[in-house]
Protein backbone atom coordinates (compact mmCIF):
# COMPACT_ATOMS: atom_id res chain seq x y z
CA UNK A 1 0.00 0.00 0.00
CA UNK A 2 1.35 3.38 -0.87
CA UNK A 3 0.93 6.49 1.27
CA UNK A 4 -2.16 8.01 -0.39
CA UNK A 5 -4.05 4.73 -0.18
CA UNK A 6 -3.07 4.32 3.49
CA UNK A 7 -4.35 7.81 4.26
CA UNK A 8 -7.58 7.09 2.40
CA UNK A 9 -8.02 3.73 4.17
CA UNK A 10 -7.50 5.11 7.68
CA UNK A 11 -9.70 8.15 7.00
CA UNK A 12 -12.44 5.87 5.68
CA UNK A 13 -12.03 3.56 8.67
CA UNK A 14 -12.29 6.41 11.18
CA UNK A 15 -15.36 7.87 9.45
CA UNK A 16 -17.05 4.46 9.37
CA UNK A 17 -16.21 4.08 13.04
CA UNK A 18 -18.59 6.92 13.83
CA UNK A 19 -21.35 5.26 11.81
CA UNK A 20 -20.81 1.69 12.98
CA UNK A 21 -17.80 0.78 15.17
CA UNK A 22 -18.06 -2.91 14.27
CA UNK A 23 -17.33 -2.15 10.63
CA UNK A 24 -14.30 -0.15 11.70
CA UNK A 25 -13.02 -3.00 13.88
CA UNK A 26 -13.56 -5.48 11.05
CA UNK A 27 -11.58 -3.30 8.63
CA UNK A 28 -8.71 -3.02 11.10
CA UNK A 29 -8.68 -6.79 11.64
CA UNK A 30 -8.67 -7.38 7.88
CA UNK A 31 -5.85 -4.84 7.49
CA UNK A 32 -3.57 -6.60 9.99
CA UNK A 33 -4.69 -10.21 9.44
CA UNK A 34 -2.26 -11.12 6.60
CA UNK A 35 0.73 -9.98 8.64
CA UNK A 36 -0.44 -11.86 11.71
CA UNK A 37 -0.97 -15.05 9.73
CA UNK A 38 2.41 -14.74 8.04
CA UNK A 39 4.20 -14.20 11.35
CA UNK A 40 2.45 -17.15 12.97
CA UNK A 41 3.30 -19.47 10.08
CA UNK A 42 6.96 -18.39 10.12
CA UNK A 43 7.11 -18.97 13.87
CA UNK A 44 5.71 -22.49 13.54
CA UNK A 45 8.16 -23.29 10.72
CA UNK A 46 11.10 -22.02 12.80
CA UNK A 47 9.89 -24.00 15.80
CA UNK A 48 9.68 -27.15 13.66
CA UNK A 49 13.24 -26.63 12.36
CA UNK A 50 14.54 -26.03 15.89
CA UNK A 51 12.80 -29.19 17.10
CA UNK A 52 14.33 -31.22 14.28
CA UNK A 53 17.78 -29.87 15.05
CA UNK A 54 17.44 -30.64 18.77
CA UNK A 55 15.97 -34.11 18.38
CA UNK A 56 18.17 -37.11 19.02
CA UNK A 57 19.19 -39.51 16.30
CA UNK A 58 18.00 -43.08 16.47
CA UNK A 59 21.47 -44.31 17.50
CA UNK A 60 21.58 -41.98 20.46
CA UNK A 61 18.08 -43.00 21.48
CA UNK A 62 19.12 -46.67 21.40
CA UNK A 63 22.24 -45.93 23.46
CA UNK A 64 20.14 -44.15 26.07
CA UNK A 65 17.98 -47.28 26.58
Amino acid sequence: MNTPSKILFWTFTILLGFVNPLISVALIVLYYLPGILQDSSQTSNETQKTYEMNSFSEEVMEDMK
